[in-house]
Parts: structure tokens; C-alpha cells; sequence
């Protein structure tokens, strides 16, 4: 008998803590505030808050039904189940009553809190939601959210939007791909930015006389996909020989690697660029003038010895964008691979070149 007391007062403990667990109360939220006329004088009278069925947010049903409140010296005390996080729509309609009429009508959505909220937290809707004088009026829709292919012609107009492309560069001017993104210009901060995307230094041209244009890390444009061989440059380089073409920092062979007819670049089958590889071109455009000197093929003073960073040019470069670095045939990347001001070179970390490494640079001055 012992033991079957002890398990029925068992199998009861557990029934009330479900129980407790099931019809608990839903949690609320106190609405406090001083209401006033518009004289200045604190409102006296009562509040009739109704609301439609709904299922709070802890699935507790809460029928159709309604309330009425004091207001006495303007303070206004309730407490509520939150609507914003119902699992159905919900909102409460507030008619305010004094001398024996209605004076005006409002709809709230109560958030949950756990601090006092004031009026001024509920209301919702514009003017078209107060009804005065009389009648109750009908509280305005609910706020739901709007998912875009809702919304007709929305997904279309987003997509015509500008994107940020792979080459953006915040501090930049602006150039389109040919996917339509906005990348970075390229080139020197002094370099006067063409309307095709293009960089080079200000000043002459092929057309005016005054000497060549160079044009430094231009990307070329086409779809890298592995299956499209034409790019194309923005400018017609002068002479044709003067481009250098780089594929993710590998110097590409023109007539090997690449063929160039005016300013389209046609790859070979076994050289088409792959998704995700990085095209860099460099070029001038009209002829040579007396005015430029060209460095090609020095080779930069300094220790190969594996430890050894810091190597010197025989001249500093102009501009500094011009110079080519390369070790055993491989074009380097500066800011990632060096660093180069006036005529020094600094290689990264982890870097430095070994013994055995041949390094050679061109550059203008």
C-alpha cells in the first residue's frame, strides 16, 4: 500500500507540473502613462480596450473580448499580451470616453517589455486611424512583412541596381565591368582617368604630337570562363610590341601565348584564361619621344643570399607604377610581393630572394 501511495502521489506531482506548464499565464506588458487635454488639463475618464481572437507568442489562445480602464488625473495603468510577436495577427482598439461620450479612438501593437511602455509606444497607423466624436472606427490593417517577388516589377528594378564587382576599391573612381559591377580605377593618383575605364598619365597623346601615352595594370575585358579567347584593351597600343600581359603575375608570350590585333587580345586554346585568373596589361600608345627613358633588363644591386631584402635601382622610376619586377621569369606584385619608394626595393616577409634567383626590372624615368 506504501509503495502504491508513493507512485499515485508521483504520477500526480507530474500531472500538476504539466498542468502548470500548460495553462500558465501569457506573459505582458504594463502600458503606464499621463494622458492631458489639449488645455493643458490631465484627462479623467476610461479607456474600453477590445480585441479580436488571437494566439499569443507561448501559443496561448486568447478569445475576443474587452477591458475597461480609469483614467483619473490622466494616469492610464494596463497590462496586456504583447501582439508584435503573436503567432496570429493581432492589434487592441483603445476608445477613450469622458462626460459621457466617446472623445476618440486609436489602435495599439504591444511589443513585449519588461519595463512600463507609455501610449506614445503603441500607437499604430497615420491621422486615418483616430476616429473623434463618436463611433468606434475600425483599427488599421496589420503590419506584415513583404517578401520582394510580392511586389510586382521590384525584383527587376533591384537587379538593374549596381553590384560591387570583384575590382571595387573604396576611395576610387568608378569603372563598370563588362558584367555591369563597379570596380576601382587602376593607376597612379596623378593619371587622368579616360571614358573607357582606362588610366595614364595626364598630359599628351598619340594624336597631339606632344609624345607616347603608357597605360600601366590595365585590366583587360572579356568573360573569363575558360571557354572565351578575346579580351579587349581600351586603347590601340603603339607599337604592338610595347604590351606586356600578365596571367595571375606569369609574363604571357605574344605570339605564343596570345596574338594582338589592335587593341583585341586572342588567346591560344592552351593559354584561355580560367575563371577567377587575374588579367594585367601594360602599354603605350604613339611613338617614342626624347623625353622618356626606358630602363629594360637591369638587374636590381643587393645580396642574393635568402635573408637579404633590400635592393637598389640605378634610378627611381617615373612613375613608379612603370616599374616590372621579375624573379626567374615571374612577374611580382607590388604592395604584396615588395614594396618600392624612389629607387629602393623591400620584398616581403618570407620573400627575400635565394641564392640562385635571377632578378630583373624595367622601368621609365
Amino acid at each position: 500500500m506504501l509503495s502504491l501511495r508513493r507512485c499515485l502521489n508521483g504520477v500526480a506531482s507530474i500531472f500538476l507540473v504539466a498542468c502548470g506548464t500548460v495553462f500558465a499565464a501569457p506573459p505582458l506588458t504594463t502600458v503606464q502613462d499621463i494622458l492631458f487635454n489639449a488645455d493643458g488639463t490631465k484627462f479623467n475618464g476610461i479607456a474600453t480596450i477590445s480585441w479580436n481572437s488571437f494566439e499569443a507568442s507561448d501559443m496561448s489562445n486568447i478569445p475576443a473580448h474587452s477591458i475597461t480602464t480609469q483614467i483619473v488625473n490622466g494616469l492610464v495603468r494596463v497590462q496586456l499580451v504583447p501582439t508584435t510577436n503573436a503567432l496570429s495577427p493581432a492589434s487592441y482598439t483603445v476608445v477613450y470616453n469622458s462626460d459621457g461620450s466617446t472623445q476618440f479612438t486609436e489602435s495599439w501593437a504591444v511589443p513585449p517589455s519588461n519595463v512600463p511602455l507609455r501610449v506614445r509606444d503603441l500607437r499604430i497607423g497615420g491621422p486615418g486611424s483616430i476616429v473623434g466624436g463618436g463611433g468606434g472606427g475600425n483599427p488599421p490593417p496589420i503590419l506584415t512583412t513583404v517578401n520582394i517577388a510580392d511586389v510586382v516589377g521590384l525584383a527587376a528594378a533591384l537587379n538593374t541596381r549596381a553590384t560591387i564587382g570583384i575590382g571595387f576599391s573604396p576611395s576610387r573612381a568608378a569603372v563598370i565591368d563588362a558584367g555591369g559591377a563597379l570596380d576601382g580605377a587602376i593607376g597612379n593618383a596623378s593619371d587622368c582617368l579616360h571614358v573607357d575605364g582606362s588610366s595614364a598619365a595626364c598630359g599628351g597623346s598619340s594624336s597631339s604630337g606632344s609624345g607616347p601615352t603608357f597605360v600601366d595594370g590595365e585590366i583587360p575585358t572579356g568573360s573569363l570562363n575558360g571557354i572565351n579567347p578575346t579580351f579587349q584593351l581600351g586603347n590601340v597600343p603603339i607599337p604592338a610590341t610595347s604590351v606586356y600581359l600578365y596571367r595571375n603575375g606569369l609574363l604571357m608570350r605574344q605570339g605564343t601565348d596570345f596574338s594582338l590585333s589592335n587593341s583585341t587580345i586572342a588567346f591560344v586554346g592552351a593559354s584561355l584564361p580560367q575563371p577567377n585568373d587575374i588579367l594585367l596589361a601594360s602599354y603605350r600608345m604613339g611613338t617614342n619621344s626624347s623625353a622618356v627613358v626606358f630602363v629594360d633588363g637591369e638587374i636590381p644591386s643587393g645580396t642574393v643570399d635568402g635573408s637579404n631584402t633590400a635592393f637598389s635601382l640605378s634610378q627611381t622610376p617615373n612613375p613608379l607604377a612603370s616599374l616590372q619586377l621579375y624573379r626567374n621569369g615571374i612577374h611580382l606584385r607590388s604592395t604584396l610581393d615588395y614594396t618600392a619608394s624612389g629607387a629602393s626595393i623591400v620584398f616581403a616577409p618570407g620573400q627575400a630572394p635565394r641564392p640562385g634567383d635571377i632578378l630583373v626590372c624595367s622601368y621609365r624615368r
